[in-house]
C-alpha cells in the first residue's frame, strides 16, 4: 500500500478509534445503569431480547450493508458518482422489500418465543418495542456506509456523540420515573426513540455532503452481479448473527434468566473492546480500490497495526477482568469472570476474522468465508448444546463457562480455515514477527500487573488507572526493544496527526 494511501486509511483509523471510544464510553455508562437498575435477572431479558431480535432483521442489514459499500465505493473509486447513485437506490429498494418482510415476520412470532420456546411471559413486550428499534437501526446502519466510502467518518462521530447523550438521558428519566416492573419496557421505548432522533441526523449530513445520490440517474449497472455477491453476504450475515448469538439463545432455552445476564455482561465487554479496535468497514473501500499487486503487502500492514494493539488487550483483559466487571456492573456479576476469562481471546480473534471477511468481500469472493462460518456455526451449535448438557448437571456456573468454551473453540476452527483459503486464493501472508513480538511484549507486560496485584490488596478506580498506564509504558517499551514499533511508525502516525491539524487550520 502506498504511504499516501496508507496515512489516509490510517486517519480514518482515527476517526473510526475516535467514534468508537465515544460509543463504547456511551454504551459502558448505558450498560452500568441498565444493568445495575435491572439487576442480573432483567438483564438477562433485556439482553435475551437484544439476541433474538438480530436474528431476523440482521438479513436487511449487514449483508445488504456490506454490499452497498463494495459497490459504492468501486463507483467511487472509478469516479462516477451516477453510478454510485444507482447502485445506491438499487440496493435500497431490496433492504425496504426485506426489511418489511422480516420485521413483520418477526411481530407474529414474538409470542410463541416468549412463552412456549422461552419460556419467559416478561420477553414478549421488549421485544416488540425492541424489534422497531432494530428496524431503524437497520437503515441507519446502512446509510452510516455510505461515509465509510466517502471517507467521512468524522460525521459518524457527531452523531455517535448526539446518540449516546441521547439515550443515557433518556434511560436516567425512565428509571427516575417508572416503576421497577416496567423498566424493561421503558428502557426498550429509549432505545427506539433515541436512535430514530439520530437517524434524522444522519440523513442531513447526508444531504450536505453526498448531495448526488439524490440524483436521478439512467446510469447502467450490473444488477446480476450484485444480486450474485448479495446472495452470499445475505446467506453470511444470517450465519454470522446466528453463530454470534447462539451461545445466549441456548442458554436462554437451559438456564435461568441470571446466567444469561452474567454471560451477556462478559460478552458484551469483550465485544466493546472488539469495536474499539475495529477497522473492517474502513478496510472494505480501501482493499476494494487497491491493485491485486498490492493486496499482500496492504494486508501484512494492516495485520501488523491489528496485532499491536488487539493482542495487548486481549492479555489486558485476562489479568484485569475481573475489576472491570466490579466496576462496570457492580458485585452482582462477579460471576460474569468466569466466561470473560474463556470469551478474552476473542478480541484479538474477532478483529483478525474481520480484516479476513473484508478481504474475501472486497474482491468479490464472499462465497469462500460464507463456507466456512456455515462449518463454524454448526460446530458452535453441536459444542454449546453438547456442554450444556454435560456441564449443567454439576452446576450452572459450570455450563456457563462451558458455553464460552464451545464459542471461543468454533471461532478458532473459522479463523484457521479463512487463513488457509485467504493463503491459497489470493496468496495472503503476514510475517510471523507482527504477532510473536506483540505476543512476547503482552506476557512480559502481564507479569509485570500480575506482581503489582499481588502487592495492592485494595484496587480503586486510581489504581487501577495507574495500574493500566504502567502496563501500556512496559509494552512499549518491551516493544521498542525487540523492534516491534519502528521509526517508520512513528512517521506514520507523526504524518497523519499532522495533515489533520492543517487541515483543522485551513
Amino acid at each position: 500500500m502506498e504511504e499516501k494511501s496508507f496515512a489516509k486509511l490510517l486517519k480514518e483509523s482515527i476517526w473510526k478509534f475516535i467514534m468508537t471510544i465515544i460509543s463504547k464510553a456511551g454504551a459502558l455508562i448505558f450498560v452500568i445503569i441498565v444493568a445495575r437498575f435491572l439487576k442480573p435477572e432483567g438483564f438477562g431479558i433485556y439482553n435475551l431480547a437484544l439476541s433474538v431480535a438480530p436474528l431476523f432483521l440482521i438479513i436487511a442489514d449487514i449483508g445488504i450493508n456490506q454490499t452497498l459499500l463494495r459497490y459504492f465505493s468501486y463507483s467511487l473509486g472509478k469516479k462516477n458518482h451516477l453510478q454510485a447513485a444507482s447502485y445506491l437506490r438499487y440496493i435500497l429498494r431490496i433492504k425496504i422489500i426485506i426489511t418489511v418482510i422480516l420485521a413483520t415476520l418477526l411481530m407474529f412470532l414474538s409470542y410463541p418465543l416468549s412463552f412456549f420456546l422461552f419460556k419467559k411471559p416478561e420477553l414478549f413486550l421488549p421485544l416488540i418495542i425492541i424489534s422497531f428499534y432494530l428496524i431503524v437501526m437497520s437503515f441507519e446502519a446502512f446509510y452510516e456506509k455510505l461515509f465509510y466510502a466517502i471517507k467521512k467518518v468524522k460525521y459518524l462521530t457527531i452523531k455517535e456523540v448526539i446518540f449516546q447523550i441521547l439515550r443515557i438521558l433518556l434511560a436516567l428519566i425512565v428509571f427516575a420515573i417508572i416503576t421497577e416492573n416496567n423498566r424493561i419496557i421503558g428502557i426498550s421505548i429509549v432505545l427506539f426513540i433515541s436512535s430514530f432522533l439520530t437517524f434524522l441526523i444522519l440523513l442531513y449530513f447526508l444531504k450536505k455532503l453526498t448531495p448526488f445520490i439524490y440524483q436521478k440517474s439512467d446510469e447502467k449497472i450490473d444488477k446480476k452481479k450484485v444480486l450474485t455477491f448479495l446472495k452470499y453476504m445475505i446467506f453470511g450475515s444470517f450465519t454470522t448473527v446466528f453463530f454470534l448469538h447462539v451461545d445466549i439463545i441456548l442458554l436462554g432455552i437451559f438456564l435461568k434468566s441470571e446466567f444469561i445476564g452474567y454471560y451477556s455482561a462478559a460478552f458484551t465487554l469483550m465485544e466493546s473492546i472488539v469495536f474499539t479496535i475495529s477497522v473492517s468497514w474502513i478496510l472494505m473501500p480501501a482493499f476494494t480500490q487497491l491493485k491485486e499487486s498490492k493486496l499482500n503487502a496492504a494486508f501484512d500492514r494492516v495485520f501488523k497495526y491489528v496485532c499491536l494493539f488487539s493482542i495487548p488487550i486481549t492479555f489486558g483483559t485476562l489479568v484485569l477482568g475481573k475489576y472491570f466487571i466490579k466496576i462496570i456492573y457492580g458485585y452482582n456479576y462477579l460471576p460474569a469472570r468466569i466466561p470473560l476469562n474463556i470469551l478474552a481471546p476473542l478480541i484479538f480473534g474477532f478483529v483478525f476474522t474481520e480484516i479476513l471477511v473484508a478481504l474475501f468481500s472486497s474482491r468479490e469472493k464472499p462465497k469462500y468465508f460464507v463456507k466456512w462460518l456455515i462449518i463454524a456455526t454448526i460446530l458452535n451449535v453441536i459444542l454449546n448444546y453438547t456442554f450444556i448438557k454435560i456441564f449443567l448437571g454439576v452446576s450452572s456456573e459450570l455450563a456457563m463457562a462451558g458455553v464460552a468454551a464451545a464459542t471461543l473453540i468454533s471461532n478458532i476452527v473459522y479463523i484457521i480455515s479463512l487463513m488457509i483459503t485467504a493463503n491459497k486464493k489470493f496468496k495472503i501472508s503476514f510475517e510471523k514477527k507482527h504477532f510473536f513480538k506483540p505476543l512476547i511484549a503482552s506476557l512480559i507486560m502481564s507479569l509485570a500487573i500480575i506482581l503489582i496485584n499481588k502487592i495492592i490488596l485494595d484496587m480503586s478506580v486510581f489504581l487501577g488507572v495507574v495500574e493500566i498506564s504502567f502496563g501500556v509504558l512496559v509494552y512499549f517499551f518491551v516493544m521498542i526493544l525487540i523492534k516491534g514499533v519502528t521509526k517508520e511508525d512513528f512517521f506514520i502516525i507523526k504524518e497523519v496527526l499532522k495533515r489533520r491539524r492543517n487541515q483543522k487550520n485551513k
